[in-house]
């Protein structure tokens, strides 16, 4: 469950701090929200890289992934894993770019492909018809 927990953390983390591509104050000045022009304080910007709780909003967000520099869907989906216990995976495992339709599951974290199944025969199954026996 620790991956579970710190999610969000790690990944600022590896960006962030000490020996890093950034240092705390860098992050800060650089985490802006494209859309609205919101920064993050310089508390929030503290808290997020020592692991502190923060209010996670869109804006929070999308400045977090300003300030790493990476795609805003990644700091989201390392949000939704860590404040809320799930994590969204492609039950067919399609690489990037080879089907026109890209399907995503929420689940438990650390659910296997077993455990997907149940969801894989839905989504293959969209008016609901019986199983073929």
């Amino acid at each position: 469950m620790p991956d579970q927990e710190d999610a969000l953390t790690r990944l600022v983390q590896e960006h962030v701090g000490r020996g890093r591509r950034l240092t705390v104050r860098g992050f800060e000045e650089a985490a802006v929200d494209p859309k609205s022009g919101r920064r993050l304080s310089k508390s929030t910007a503290g808290n997020v890289v020592n692991g502190h709780q923060i209010k996670v909003t869109p804006e929070v967000l999308r400045a977090i992934a300003a300030g790493l520099d990476v795609d805003p869907a990644v700091v989201r989906a390392a949000a939704i894993r860590q404040y809320i216990g799930i994590e969204v995976t492609d039950p067919y495992d399609t690489e990037p770019g080879e089907a026109d339709t890209v399907v995503r599951v929420a689940h438990e974290v650390g659910a296997t492909a077993a455990e997907l199944e149940q969801a894989r025969r839905v989504l293959d199954n969209p008016e609901g018809e019986p199983d073929a026996q």
